[in-house]
């Protein structure tokens, strides 16, 4: 499990359809809807609801959202906090 797959999870749960989600994450659908299966491989269960089109996430997908906001959240601050002590050496 990637935290950019999580952050690609995050954004399809915001834009509540792949290619917008895609868009956002200035990736391909093919690619963001790979990531999403991985996901879903990886934790051996389905997140999101397909039909047609993205109908919402399951209840798993739910639970894991409220996790992968925090993990997106914190890694971006990590990010940030090396990005500023790398400025100050």
């Amino acid at each position: 499990m990637l935290v950019r797959h999580l952050s690609y999870f995050v954004a399809l749960a915001r834009e509540q359809h792949f290619a917008r989600a895609a868009n956002a994450c200035a990736i391909s659908q093919p690619t963001l809807s790979a990531a999403i299966a991985r996901l879903e491989s990886d934790l051996s269960t389905p997140l999101v609801r397909r039909g047609r089109r993205f109908e919402g996430l399951t209840p798993e997908g739910e639970r894991l959202l409220e996790w992968a906001r925090g993990v997106v959240a914190d890694y971006e601050r990590l990010c940030g906090d090396l990005q500023g002590m790398r400025g100050r050496v």
